[in-house]
């Protein structure tokens, strides 16, 4: 088992599709990789989200107790040239109830940054699950955090010294966006952590977008061939500032 295996077969291991044998080789790789480990971490914690905020539509009691009834008989029904059955009615009811509820649901959810929002906010979350997964290399020291990501991505991540404006660093490691692999610089101001998520990027440079996702304020930009991704519980301003700090504004 290795990485490239597991982004490939991550969501069908997490939704229990796969066999026995494969899914012990994935919880022993997991168990093994750090990357990979937070890459499995984020990826639940996605779907949990979106389980929880899907609508569910439970069939009545009547509903059920009709179509349990209609399954047991066993005699046979004659076929004629009408219209369906009130079980036939009954199931295309609900397919449409289901598939409305499925198309309101998703047609309303704001497009665009949306996904990319969710992936951050897990990826964040996943990383303040335990303190191991938060810092792979600590060190106030941006001479010491930034070569410590050479061999590991093939880019070099911007480390900035923002301990006078009250950013003190903390450390780094290496994380993923969605299936991006991305270096994570990690900052504290205060009692909050800031992670700075940054990424290979063949968009054009962008202006910072702000905005707030279930508490969590995020500021996105691109410049340089790189995508960077500031996200803390910090009050907006405060992120505000860390950004306009980082790009050298």
């Amino acid at each position: 088992m290795n990485c490239a295996r597991l982004n490939r077969v991550l969501d069908a291991w997490l939704d229990g599709e796969l066999d026995g044998e494969t899914s012990a080789d994935l919880g022993r790789h997991v168990a093994t990789c750090a990357s990979c480990s937070a890459l499995e971490s984020e990826r639940a914690a996605l779907t949990r989200t979106l389980r929880a905020a899907m609508p569910y539509h439970l069939a009545s009691p009547a509903l059920r107790g009709r179509i349990r009834h209609a399954l047991a008989s066993r005699e046979p029904q004659r076929r004629l040239i009408r219209g369906p059955s009130w079980w036939q009615a009954a199931g295309l009811a609900a397919c449409v109830a289901l598939l409305s509820a499925i198309v309101t649901y998703w047609s309303t959810q704001p497009a665009a940054e949306d996904p990319l929002r969710e992936h951050l906010v897990a990826s964040h979350v996943a990383s303040l699950a335990e303190p191991r997964r938060l810092i792979d290399v600590e060190s106030t020291e941006r001479h010491v955090v930034k070569p410590w990501f050479q061999g590991k991505v093939d880019f070099a991540p911007a480390v900035k010294d923002l301990s006078d404006q009250g950013f003190v660093l903390l450390g780094a490691r290496v994380d993923h966006v969605s299936e991006r692999q991305a270096a994570a610089v990690v900052y504290r101001i205060r009692s909050h952590v800031i992670n700075l998520f940054i990424w290979r990027s063949n968009a054009t440079a962008t202006a910072l977008d702000e905005m707030r996702s279930r508490g969590f304020s995020v500021a996105t930009w691109t410049e340089d061939g790189l995508r960077y991704a500031a996200i803390s519980d910090v009050e907006p301003r405060d992120l505000h500032r860390f950004a306009t700090l980082v790009r050298g504004r």
